[in-house]
């Protein structure tokens, strides 16, 4: 019997069942473009999909201030009340750059907010963009050394009316789902505020997030408007899977960021 021969056949019965044991390329091929084809029809599917109501994928909103002391007054309950669950406005500065920095704002109260809680939260508000502004290179600006006007606009947006009215205007059924806000002050002295919140047009009971959301974002609250009476926003209403609304803002901290270092937020308003 030749050795050589029974060698040879052994390692053409190898060579034959590592060749089974190999997987069929063309196989895989097929199946990951039919899954990648899959991916993108979801994808695409997704984002087509038609905002709630009247809203459109992108545009924008005006709301008008509070026109009488009452009014005033409201607001200003509504950001107490808000400032009070230490949770729902973060702050982004140049100097506190990541996700979920609470505003440091402390109330002390038991849980109603009357007009003596919401004058201190207004104060607090006011002291705290105060010495933000300070650090910033308008602080030599002698307009700028009195943060009243600013804070008055912050509070007029960080309270119910507005983003209620925004879904109203747009007949989104006022169904806000994890509603918070993100309070930005630029390293020049810009003062963006947003909202943020899920909305849907099924409502059902229980229900903690919803197929979209919704980004509001204002204009620089720390410029002149001449006599305007109003503040001027950029919406978004986008598509998503996201349920946890912390994990989605958290997302647009860079794009905050350089709105904060350079001023250029066109990358946010469109996030």
């Amino acid at each position: 019997r030749n050795p050589f021969a029974a060698r040879e056949g052994r390692s053409a019965s190898a060579a034959a069942m590592a060749a089974q044991m190999l997987p069929d390329w063309s196989a895989v091929v097929i199946v990951s473009v039919v899954l990648s084809v899959v991916l993108v029809s979801v994808v695409l599917m997704v984002s087509r999909t038609p905002p709630p109501g009247k809203l459109a994928h992108s545009g924008t909103f005006i709301h008008e201030d509070p026109a009488n002391d009452d009014a005033i007054l409201e607001r200003k309950r509504d950001f107490a009340r808000i400032v009070s669950t230490n949770r729902d406005i973060w702050v982004v500065t140049d100097s506190s750059r990541s996700a979920a920095t609470v505003l440091p704002l402390e109330l002390h109260s038991d849980g109603s907010v009357d007009e003596q809680t919401a004058r201190a939260a207004y104060d607090k508000l006011k002291s705290w963009l105060q010495a933000e502004l300070e650090k910033t290179s308008v602080a030599a600006t002698p307009d700028m050394s009195k943060s009243g006007c600013v804070a008055d606009r912050v509070v007029y947006f960080a309270s119910v009316a507005p983003g209620f009215d925004f879904l109203m205007q747009h007949k989104v059924p006022p169904m806000i789902l994890q509603a918070k806000y993100v309070l930005m002050v630029s390293r020049s002295g810009q003062v963006r505020a947003a909202w943020y919140a899920f909305v849907t047009d099924k409502p059902a009971p229980g229900a903690t997030a919803g197929p979209f959301v919704v980004k509001l974002v204002s204009e620089n609250l720390s410029c002149d408007r001449g006599g305007r009476s109003h503040t001027e926003f950029s919406y978004t209403a986008t598509a998503t899977r996201e349920k946890d609304m912390e994990k989605l803002i958290s997302k647009h901290i860079p794009h905050m960021l350089k709105g904060i270092d350079t001023d250029s937020w066109d990358a946010y308003l469109v996030a």
